[in-house]
């Protein structure tokens, strides 16, 4: 299975794996899926550093990057089909990373990894 990691699913893997549920676990756990963290997280990380509402023991260019390695987490760009996906998407959830993160999912073919009720409104594959 192709996995899409939510931003703080991401976090809760490197940090706090007691926040993730049985099957985000088990999922995560298993070694035949490929993961996956999209841009649109790196710049959320970023933008919460910056704010402050996000400590990491190390700037997030190091921190992400390392966790990402020895997760084994691929990177994901955000695509031009992404963006296309993301306007023709009804408007169910104010957050906009959400929404990017589901149009990513549906352009690339990825489940999503996430605990996020309002992304389960919308017509991709969700785990947790």
């Amino acid at each position: 299975m192709r996995v899409l990691l939510d931003t703080f699913p991401f976090v809760w893997l490197a940090a706090e794996p007691t926040k993730l549920s049985r099957l985000a676990t088990e999922t995560l756990s298993d070694e035949t899926n490929d993961f996956f963290l999209s841009d649109s997280s790196v710049l959320e990380l970023c933008l919460k550093y910056n704010d402050g509402s996000l400590e990491m023991p190390q700037a997030p260019r190091d921190w992400v990057e390392k966790q990402r390695e020895l997760w084994q987490v691929k990177a994901l760009p955000l695509r031009r089909e992404a963006c296309y996906r993301l306007s023709e998407l009804p408007y169910h959830h104010d957050d906009a990373i959400d929404r990017i993160l589901v149009a990513t999912a549906l352009a690339e073919g990825l489940s999503i990894l996430t605990p996020d009720e309002e992304i389960k409104k919308y017509p991709v594959t969700t785990i947790w």
